[in-house]
């Protein structure tokens, strides 16, 4: 009875986490679909990891994930749906190929609403490369930080806010209260319970973060159950229907109707 108990309660145990993968990614997982973790080893990875913008319209994670044959594929930034143009700045190759200005009828909203420089200056993730030598280095920062001595912004994903070590939801425009302390602006439902897609920093790993729509979470709700961790950094994606993922046989969709929304940048690791 005793060799039973152990059998089942390792066998629970393996259900919630696999061990670390030969593509230098390992998850974790809650088996009932509400929370995944994967660990991205950045000494074997750093050079394929980058983000994705669709050229034209919008697109699902899994249309990228086999289109391209990407190893893996997770929703990026913000975006405009109705023209399908990126509220986000992103990065490939050096080249600026998404910016919140595609979008000139936001900037005059947010202008209107004394934001604009709090919006402009939303967290990304960084990817740079070092002048001469072959080195990569990831940052979680704002888009105005400067650029490190001796390196250059090879790659770049922007989104927001970023959550640890500071809840940056007011700093970066996310909400903005009334004199009574009433928030009278709040975008990407910062305060609400919603799915969330999450990047995250400790050492030579970068982490991507899913809470799914089986067990929402305010920006405030995941910052604390995800203390346990350590993190160094963390900043939020793109959220809510837009959080989608695609990985060896694995497909998360958080949408109502349980398909992935389509949407305009992702985050990917090519083979």
């Amino acid at each position: 009875m005793m060799l039973k108990k152990i059998f089942l309660i390792f066998a629970v145990f393996l259900v919630a986490t696999s061990a670390f993968a030969a593509d230098g990614i390992s998850e974790k997982y809650d088996k009932r679909g509400k929370f995944y973790l994967y660990k991205i080893d950045l000494a074997q990875l750093a050079p394929r990891i980058r983000p994705y913008i669709v050229q034209d319209g919008l697109k699902t994670a899994r249309e990228v994930f086999k289109e391209n044959n990407f190893d893996f594929v997770i929703n990026g930034g913000f975006f405009d749906p109705n023209t399908a143009k990126s509220v986000s700045y992103v990065v490939i190759d050096g080249k600026k190929v998404g910016t919140p200005f595609e979008s000139i009828q936001m900037i005059e909203n947010l202008s209107k609403e004394d934001r604009v420089e709090n919006v402009l200056n939303r967290s990304e993730l960084r990817i740079y490369r070092h002048d001469w030598k072959d080195l990569y280095k990831f940052d979680i920062v704002n888009h105005f930080a400067p650029v490190p001595k001796d390196y250059e912004i090879v790659h770049s994903l922007g989104g927001g806010p970023e959550i640890y070590p500071e809840m940056a939801i007011l700093k970066e425009g996310f909400v903005k209260y009334d004199e009574t302390g009433y928030p009278k602006i709040q975008s990407a439902h910062v305060l609400k319970k919603r799915a969330r897609t999450m990047l995250a920093l400790k050492g030579e790993n970068l982490y991507v973060i899913i809470f799914s729509n089986f067990a929402p979470v305010t920006l405030n709700e995941a910052a604390k159950k995800l203390e346990k961790y350590h993190f160094e950094k963390i900043m939020a994606l793109d959220g809510g229907p837009s959080t989608s993922l695609n990985w060896q046989d694995k497909e998360i969709s958080c949408a109502s109707n349980n398909e992935q929304r389509k949407v305009k940048s992702f985050l990917i690791i090519q083979k």
